[in-house]
This record gives C-alpha cells, structure tokens and sequence, in this order.
C-alpha cells in the first residue's frame, strides 16, 4: 500500500447532506496526492450514520468511526488522529467546501514552511468573500482592549493585535449603521498569526502527538487556539496563506448562543491552564463588565434576543 501522505479528519453531528457535499467536494478537487478520509460520527440522529456507511462502500479511501455518543470537537478529533496514517493531518469542518485542487497545494504550502508546525489557508463566505481566520494568544492587555471595545477604536485598534479578527461589520458600532449586505474585503494581513481556526487546520502529526493532541477538556469552541498555543511552546509557528482557499459556509451565520457562552468558559479555562493565577479575577471581571456592556448594547439597545440569552448566560457562569 502506498503512503499516507495526508490524513483528513472531520466531524459528523446532524449535518447529513452537508457532510455528503464536503466529502464529495474532497474527492472531487483533491488530486495528486494520496490521502485518507476519517470521519467520526457524534451520535447523529439525523441519517448521518447510514449515509456514511453507504459512502464508505463507494470510496475505500473513507474510514467510518462511530463514537456512538456526541464527543465534541477536541475528543472527537483525536479519536480520529489516533487512527491516521498520514504524516501530515488536516482537520476541516463538516460545512466546507473543496475547489481547485486546494487540499494538495495546501499541503505542499505547509511543506515548504518547515518552521511551521500548524497551517491554514483563506476561508471564504458562501458568496465566495473573506472569512476572517485566526488571531492573536490572549493576553491581559488583548482580553481588556475585546471586552471593552478598545480595540474597536479608529486608529488605535489598528495598533492593537486582537485575539480574533477584525473585518467590516466586527465593530460595535458597525453592527447599528453597516447594512446587511456589506461585504468583507480583508481578514488576515500577516503570514503568522498565533493561531488559525479549526475549520481547515493542518497539522503535523509528529507534533500533534508531542504536545497530546486537542485537550479533552474543552468540548466545543476556543480547541484549536489552546492547540496551537502549546505547539507554539515547542517553538513552531503557526502559518496562514491567502492561496488556495475553501469555502466555509459556517462562518457567515456569526455565532451561536453556545458558541458565546463556550468561548468565554474556555477562556477563563485557558487563563487557569497556561496563565498567572493573579490575573483570573481581573480576568473574570473583564468578562462580567465586557458581557454587560454587550447585553445592554445588542441584547436590549439592538434587541437581539440572541445575544440577550447568550450575554445572560455567560454572566450567570462568571459570578
């Protein structure tokens, strides 16, 4: 049997028919290299199962492993790590897109950048515009600039490293004046962030291995840049370029309740995992004021209901 250059693992939880366009979108624009496909089904109860039995008897290159239970995105995805042969792993999420042969000049990207020890290319909107991607590791002065919308500010936001993205539409107050159709023109302007999402994240799996993969601890939201940042200890860098692209369609919803409740959760957990215990209060106080001000700006002002329950909850978690 011929090498493994690349093992591409993927989540199933309840996305039947966009988990059958992902992966024949994989097969279809995924030429020149030799490759295996490891999906880890959650405990879907929509036909996910089925329709993934049906597909790995089509396509001998697709490894079905039922988890029979929703282990989120770190377990479930080292669950499948732990199955792969390739030299080279690429978790990617159930709601993208493959074109143009990307997933080969992806992989021959990451080849070429050897101090790199994780890797991503541009995301893109279902409408083909730019989807943010990655940022900055947190720190005191980042999390204080996010919360409290400094890093919002013309001129000095510029200044500012932010721990995620900033595009058209991210500003506060864009979110009261920008009109719905505003188009993202720009994302990440530097080669290395800190940290990529996990969306399309390529990964050695020497390293993977090294630093113990996804933590376990972490179910959902936050995974991938905790990953990078104990890869980063190890003195690899994290490497981003604008070609090739994906598509993600995902991204273009904004987030969900669990995914602002999960995200602040996490990161107080990061803070007690890698940081100074005496910063956790200061830490947790930037949360509490931070999701006020965005309770009464979005939940109450605006009169987004999901931002009001998602606010309300992550406040609930912080005191």
């Amino acid at each position: 049997m011929s090498k493994i250059d690349l093992s591409i693992i993927t989540i199933s939880y309840n996305t039947k028919q966009i988990m059958r366009d992902c992966l024949e979108s994989i097969v279809k624009y995924t030429k020149g290299i030799n490759f295996e496909i490891i999906v880890v089904e959650n405990g879907s109860m929509d036909g996910s199962l089925k329709m993934l039995h049906n597909f790995s008897k089509k396509r001998p290159e697709l490894i079905l492993i039922d988890a029979k239970e929703n282990l989120g995105f770190g377990r479930g995805n080292n669950r499948g790590a732990d199955r792969a042969k390739g030299e080279y792993l690429l978790f990617i999420n159930s709601d993208t897109l493959i074109f143009n042969n990307a997933i080969k000049n992806a992989l021959e990207n990451f080849k070429a950048h050897p101090e790199s020890g994780v890797y991503s290319c541009q995301l893109l909107n279902g409408d083909k515009t730019h989807q943010p991607s990655g940022g900055h590791f947190p720190t005191l002065g980042r999390l204080l600039a996010w919360q409290f919308f400094i890093d919002d500010l013309p001129f000095i936001g510029d200044l500012i490293k932010s721990i995620h993205p900033h595009e058209p539409g991210f500003f506060f107050w864009h979110q009261f004046f920008l009109k719905k159709d505003t188009r993202v023109k720009s994302g990440i302007v530097e080669n290395y962030p800190d940290w990529v999402t996990g969306a399309f994240m390529m990964v050695k799996k020497n390293i993977f291995e090294e630093v113990g993969g996804f933590d376990k601890n972490i179910f959902m939201y936050t995974e991938e840049m905790e990953l990078c940042y104990r890869i980063r200890k190890l003195e690899y860098k994290t490497y981003y370029s604008d070609t090739p692209a994906i598509i993600h369609l995902g991204g273009a919803s904004g987030g969900s309740i669990l995914a602002i409740t999960s995200e602040i959760k996490n990161m107080i957990y990061f803070w007690k995992k890698h940081k100074q215990t005496w910063q956790l209060p200061l830490v947790k106080f930037a949360f509490f004021i931070g999701s006020l001000l965005r309770l009464l700006i979005f939940g109450i002002i605006k009169g987004d209901e999901k931002a009001r329950r998602a606010y309300l909850q992550s406040l609930g978690y912080i005191l």
